[in-house]
C-alpha cells in the first residue's frame, strides 16, 4: 500500500477544506439573501372581494423617505364593470378627507370608453405623509422617530373615496392589486377600514393604514456593524490589559494602528447607511459608535504612554550598562587594587626570606 507524503496530504486537506468553506459559505449566504430580500407590496382593500365596485384601482409603491417622512405611490384607476354606454359617469377621486376638498384625479367614462386610436391609461401620483405617532385601537399609542433607527416604524394613512361629479354621491371603489418595492423599506398592510357613508351599497370611503419599517437586510447590516465595532474594541482592551500585565512585551505598530483605522472605517460606513440620520444621536450610536470611539481613543492614549515608558526605561537601562562597562575599563574596582597590593607584599616577603636563608 502506497503512503501519501506529508506535503501531498496537506495539499489534499487544503483542497477539501477550501471546497467545504466555499460551498458552505455560498449556501448559507444564498439562503440568507433569499430570506432577507424585500418583499414587494401586496394587498387588496377591502380584504373581502365580495364588493363589486364601479372603480377598481391598482397601486404601485415607488419610494419611501424616512427623513422627509413621505411615501410616493402611483395609482391606476379603471372601470370595475367595463364600459357601459348606458351608465356613463364622471368620478372625482379624493385622497384628503379634510377641507379643502380637491380631487386628485377625475375619471370620465365617456372619454375612457371612447373609440379613439389613442390608448388612454389613467394614472396619478400621490405623496403620503408618514406618521410616527399613531393611535391604534388594537394597541396603545405608538411613537417612533429616527431616534430608533434602524428599528423605527411609521404608518402611512390613506383615505380614498370617489364621488359622482354631478350628483355628489359616493361611488364604490376597490383596490384590487398592488405591487412595487421601496429600497431598504418593508411596506405592509396594517388594517383596512370602510367608513360609514350615506349610502347602503358599499360605496363608502376607504381608509388604509400601511406600516413602513426598515428592511431586514438594513437592520442586520447596522447590527453587524455595531457588533464588529465592539469586537475590535474588545481586542483593543485585551491588548491594553496585556500591556499592563506583562512588563516588557514586544509591541508592533500595527497592533494599535489597525484597530483605529478599522474603527474610523466603520464610522464612515455608518454615515453612508441608507436613510440613516445625519451625524450622531440615534439610539444605535449611543450603544455602538460613541462608546467604542471613546474606549479606543483612551486605550490608544494609555497604550502609547505605556509603550513610550517601556522604551525609555529600556533605553536608560542600556545606557547605565554601557556607563558601567566604561567605568570598569577606566577605573578598576578598589577590591582589585587591594588584591594587587596584598600579592605584591606577599611576593616581597617571600623574596626576603629566600635571601636570608641563602646568606646563612
Amino acid at each position: 500500500m502506497r503512503c501519501l507524503h506529508p506535503p501531498t496530504l496537506q495539499k489534499l486537506k487544503l483542497i477539501f477544506l477550501s471546497a467545504f468553506l466555499i460551498v458552505g459559505s455560498t449556501t448559507i449566504f444564498s439562503m440568507a439573501a433569499t430570506h432577507l430580500a424585500i418583499k414587494p407590496l401586496n394587498f387588496i382593500a377591502p380584504n373581502a372581494q365580495l364588493i363589486r365596485a364601479q372603480i377598481v384601482v391598482t397601486t404601485e409603491l415607488l419610494s419611501v423617505d424616512a427623513t422627509a417622512r413621505t411615501m410616493e405611490m402611483d395609482w391606476y384607476p379603471a372601470l370595475g364593470t367595463g364600459c357601459n354606454p348606458d351608465h356613463d359617469f364622471v368620478a372625482d377621486l379624493y385622497f384628503n378627507p379634510t377641507p379643502p376638498f380637491t380631487p386628485v384625479y377625475q375619471l370620465n367614462t365617456s372619454i375612457l370608453c371612447a373609440e379613439v386610436p389613442v390608448i388612454i391609461t389613467p394614472v396619478f401620483r400621490t405623496v403620503t405623509q408618514l406618521l410616527g405617532t399613531v393611535a391604534d385601537p388594537a394597541s396603545a399609542m405608538t411613537h417612533s422617530s429616527l431616534q430608533e433607527y434602524p428599528f423605527d416604524v411609521y404608518t402611512a394613512r390613506i383615505s380614498i373615496y370617489a364621488l359622482d361629479h354631478d350628483t355628489g354621491e359616493f361611488i364604490s371603489l376597490n383596490i384590487t392589486h398592488s405591487y412595487g418595492i421601496a429600497v431598504n423599506f418593508e411596506v405592509t398592510l396594517h388594517r383596512t377600514i370602510i367608513l360609514n357613508g350615506p349610502n347602503t351599497d358599499n360605496a363608502s370611503p376607504l381608509q388604509i393604514d400601511l406600516q413602513v419599517t426598515r428592511s431586514k437586510a438594513s437592520k442586520m447590516f447596522v447590527v453587524l456593524v455595531a457588533v464588529s465595532n465592539w469586537l475590535v474594541t474588545a481586542a483593543f482592551l485585551v491588548i491594553s490589559a496585556a500591556a499592563m500585565v506583562y512588563p516588557n512585551p514586544h509591541y508592533y505598530n500595527e497592533m494599535f494602528v489597525l484597530p483605529v483605522g478599522v474603527l474610523f472605517a466603520f464610522t464612515s460606513i455608518r454615515t453612508n447607511l441608507p436613510g440613516a440620520p445625519a451625524g450622531f444621536g440615534a439610539r444605535i450610536d449611543l450603544f455602538s459608535i460613541l462608546p467604542v470611539l471613546v474606549i479606543v481613543t483612551l486605550c490608544s492614549f494609555f497604550l502609547l504612554l505605556i509603550v513610550l515608558h517601556h522604551r525609555l526605561f529600556e533605553r536608560e537601562k542600556v545606557k547605565d550598562m554601557d556607563e558601567a562597562e566604561v567605568d570598569l575599563q577606566t577605573h578598576p574596582l578598589p577590591i582589585l587594587d587591594d588584591i594587587s597590593c596584598t600579592l605584591s607584599i606577599y611576593m616581597t616577603s617571600q623574596h626576603s626570606e629566600d635571601s636570608g636563608v641563602t646568606g646563612v
